[in-house]
């Protein structure tokens, strides 16, 4: 099943918040990946919004970035 624009807005929301995240903490996809234990390709996905983050993902995310897991749904 295709996202609505609906998910999708929301889609590019999350990953526009993870991307901002990352900066503000210094870390490349690359290093965050590892922090969670992914791969930098899944990060660069949900940053691009290719892709969302699982709940568990945004989880490992909010831990790894110092912030509450409502802050990539809400800003």
């Amino acid at each position: 099943m295709q996202p609505d624009e609906h998910q999708l807005r929301d889609r590019r929301l999350v990953g526009e918040r993870i991307r901002y995240l990352r900066h503000q903490r210094g870390l490349s996809q690359e290093r965050l990946a590892e922090a969670i234990g992914r791969d930098r390709q899944a990060v660069g996905s949900w940053e691009r919004a290719v892709t969302p983050p699982t709940v568990d993902d945004l989880s490992a995310l909010a831990r790894a970035l110092g912030v509450e897991s409502w802050r990539f749904l809400y800003g």
